[in-house]
């Protein structure tokens, strides 16, 4: 007779092969939900050449031709491995913007290259002299850092060199300048009027923050109080370092102006800074049990639209849904949804795809609805550059020097953005300046290439949940796939050489086990997995809403009761000797013990049941000890 588990998990198993799974509720976002499944026409770009192939032709400072070279190197001084370059093509070689520069460093290492050594260039510890202003302790747009401009052009400067600081942690001083950073963050946010005790939430309603004179300005237009998201992303990256209280104090009260403070029909989302919300929401959230409104965060995020006020939000911002534009789906790209009927651009659609898809590690609730809006992003993205629309719709002068003429004939280059209407034409790529090329926002493509990639099943898309979650802690290879058919599919996934469970997230079970190299998996139909590849019959432990797998925390939203066979595999009351995990210990477990203890194979599997690399009678004397207990419950 079959020995079983003890009657308490029995009852719930509806057979001894039991493969119901009971899928987490998924959150929609209706904007997303207003897009199509299947984006179309469909085109998918390798968007990791892409980022190498625009990394190499930007720094090349040897290439001739009409507006070229693209950059100088900076060859001595305290900005020596730092380059020149100018936001746009046709402007000739100046002084780089830090969202041009910082951008294109992150997205180089994103892409596989050191850039503290590219070509014998220190970039990162010439950026980190170039736009760290040490008299501000913060950085800054300009050369030296100093200078007090909008918002954004302050805050997404600091972000990118908080980003740049956890990739390459030894150089330029860095983690210093982040610990000074948060330290002049959390002194601001005091004199907007943060208080510890009582709790008192700063007002972030400004236009910008003067860091030098420690006051805030205003310029009687507009405000940028999604400035929130930045301060409280910088200070929850440097508190996960630092643990310093007054970061951890900083990070809350920006997530709680957001969340509780401004109203939901009130959308402070303008340029960048806002799409660092739901990130740290969904990791605070998760990590320390803070109820932040990440439901909210990505509603803005997706462009719900407010009224404005004579003195407001820049109103109108988000990503483009349920629209073709002349024939084109282009939902997914973000910029303004209002100007000129949209009008999105390349940098914020880049920078949204690396802030976003780390989400989905921390709340696997909304795997589908971000796994759709980056299946439509990832294929639009391709309309911003100039050998993906015909010269009718873009900037002629644009298109005749990259592709008549050649100087770009792989498309390396983005226009600035996209617009709906332009020039007597749908969709129509241009830029505000010179050629309209937009070497600053190209230059955020790694936060797109160095995450995406594609899978045996077109438009199933491989999202790496870990490369932009910075500063994250401790966790095995995560991936999103999300599939936009009705039917069923079957994918294939590089699980590496080591023995590897594949645990999904979603429906908090193992798709797989005791597997390496390629291996396939199935996706239900309309519907995403977010997989961790964890180490093979690795003990599973349920900390609060936490499920780890040998310490390392594989899910942030674990089920604490266990209805399924499936599920049962996945938690702490699994039988360590049931090998083949049919949720029952008998012969069959013991027969494929016998096998793997006869091959001595690299991928010994749940049969290494102490896990030390062999089969034995260690493992055997387990698992008769497992088959004695089940059969004897208390």
């Amino acid at each position: 007779m079959k020995n079983s588990y003890p009657a308490v998990i029995v009852v719930m198993l509806t057979a001894v092969f039991c493969t119901d799974i009971i899928i987490a509720a998924q959150i929609n976002i209706p904007r997303v939900e207003a897009m199509s499944n299947e984006p179309s026409p469909y085109f998918m770009r390798d968007w990791h050449e892409v980022t190498e192939g625009y990394v190499d032709y930007v720094l090349d400072d040897t290439k001739t031709g009409t507006n070229l070279p693209l950059c100088s190197w900076i060859t001595s001084g305290p900005w020596a491995g730092m380059f020149n370059m100018s936001s746009y093509v046709g402007s000739g070689i100046g002084s780089s913007e830090a969202i041009n520069a910082l951008a294109l460093i992150v997205s180089g290492t994103l892409a596989g290259y050191d850039m503290s050594n590219y070509n014998g260039h220190d970039t990162v510890t010439g950026a980190a002299n170039m736009y760290y202003c040490a008299s501000q302790k913060m950085c800054g747009n300009d050369g030296g850092g100093c200078g007090n401009p909008e918002f954004w052009y302050k805050m997404v400067p600091t972000i990118f060199m908080v980003q740049i600081a956890d990739l390459y942690p030894a150089k330029g001083g860095l983690p210093g300048k982040v610990n000074a950073i948060a330290n002049k963050l959390y002194n601001a946010s005091v004199v907007m009027g943060g208080q510890k005790d009582p709790w008192t939430i700063p007002n972030y309603n400004h236009y910008s923050f003067n860091f030098s004179t420690m006051l805030p300005i205003d310029n009687g237009e507009w405000v940028e109080s999604d400035s929130a998201a930045a301060f409280a992303w910088i200070s929850y990256m440097a508190y996960t370092e630092s643990g310093d209280s007054n970061h951890l104090t900083a990070a809350d009260w920006g997530m709680s102006y957001l969340s509780d403070v401004v109203p939901i029909d009130q959308n402070p989302h303008y340029e960048v800074m806002l799409q660092y919300g739901p990130i740290t929401a969904a990791r605070m959230n998760a990590e320390l049990g803070r109820s932040y409104d990440l439901d909210k965060l990505l509603y803005w995020c997706s462009g719900y639209v407010t009224h404005q006020d004579t003195y407001s939000f820049r109103v109108g911002w988000g990503m483009i849904s349920s629209t073709a534009w002349g024939g084109y789906d282009c939902d997914g790209l973000t910029g303004s949804v209002t100007d000129s009927s949209g009008y999105a651009f390349a940098m914020n659609t880049f920078q949204s795809a690396g802030a976003t898809i780390p989400v989905v590690r921390y709340n696997s609730g909304y795997a589908r609805t971000i796994g759709k809006w980056m299946l439509n992003l990832a294929n639009a993205a391709r309309l911003f550059y100039p050998s993906f629309l015909d010269s009718g719709h873009q900037y002629y002068d644009a298109w005749e020097w990259a592709i008549l003429d050649g100087y770009d004939p792989n498309s390396y280059i983005a226009y600035e953005g996209l617009r709906r209407y332009g020039n007597s034409v749908t969709p129509y790529a241009t830029g505000d300046y010179w050629l309209r090329l937009g070497l600053y926002g190209s230059s955020s493509v790694g936060y797109l290439g160095g995450i995406v990639r594609t899978t045996n099943v077109e438009k199933i898309l491989q999202w790496d949940c870990l490369k932009t979650d910075f500063y994250h802690d401790t966790a095995y290879p995560t991936y999103l796939y999300f599939n936009p058919y009705d039917t069923l599919k079957t994918v294939s996934i590089d699980a590496g050489s080591n023995c590897v469970d594949l645990y999904d997230t979603v429906s908090q079970t193992f798709l797989k086990t005791d597997t390496s190299g390629i291996t396939d998996f199935n996706i239900p139909a309309d519907s995403a997995v977010v997989i961790v590849l964890a180490p093979t019959g690795g003990q599973v432990t349920i900390d609060g809403n936490k499920k780890l797998i040998d310490n390392v925390v594989v899910d942030y939203k674990t089920n604490t009761s266990f209805t399924t066979c499936a599920q049962v595999q996945a938690s702490p009351l699994r039988f360590a000797g049931d090998i083949i995990g049919d949720c029952v210990v008998d012969m069959r477990d013991l027969a494929e013990l016998a096998e793997r203890w006869r091959d001595q194979g690299t991928c010994l599997g749940r049969a290494d049941i102490d896990g030390n690399n062999i089969v034995n009678f260690k493992d055997l004397g387990k698992l008769a000890e497992d088959w004695l207990t089940s059969n004897n419950p208390p």
